[in-house]
């Protein structure tokens, strides 16, 4: 997929690069500050969920953005789903991109089975409002991940 950033044309790469710095910027991180590695697995599923804000963050991690601003940015966005007439299918086709990529898909078949199985340990825990929802949710993505991967 090109895009059109201030006024160059840069192709998104889907490499170790993009995949580096989707993890260094968009991972979650544990009680102790370290980073979890869940970036990847965190766009491609605000990608399933329809987040079409995730369209800004897949440019700065896989294309070549340099000094870009923010407004040339969201320019590109206008342009590559043609003003929102087709932000299904740009999502559709970023979703294929993360898929296609040997990188992108290792990772977020990695976080899909360490989710799998840390599952029945928050199962396990009391029951409180607090974890119904947060098994809910992990439930939720766990869905999503199987039927698009």
């Amino acid at each position: 997929m090109e895009v059109t950033i201030g006024k160059n044309t840069s192709t998104l790469k889907f490499n170790f690069k993009a995949l580096f710095n989707a993890n260094r910027d968009f991972s979650n991180v544990d009680d102790n500050g370290n980073n979890l590695g869940d970036g990847a697995t965190n766009l491609f599923t605000r990608i399933l969920m329809g987040d079409t804000s995730v369209i800004v963050d897949i440019i700065k991690v896989a294309g070549n953005v340099g000094k870009a601003t923010e407004d040339d940015i969201f320019n590109a966005v206008d342009e590559i789903t043609e003003e929102g007439e087709k932000i299904d299918e740009t999502l559709d086709e970023l979703k294929d991109e993360l898929k296609n990529s040997g990188f992108f898909k290792k990772s977020i078949i990695t976080q899909k089975e360490n989710i799998e199985e840390a599952l029945p340990n928050l199962k396990k825990k009391e029951q409180t409002a607090e974890v119904k929802q947060q098994v809910a949710a992990i439930e939720r993505i766990l869905k999503l991940l199987n039927d698009n991967l």
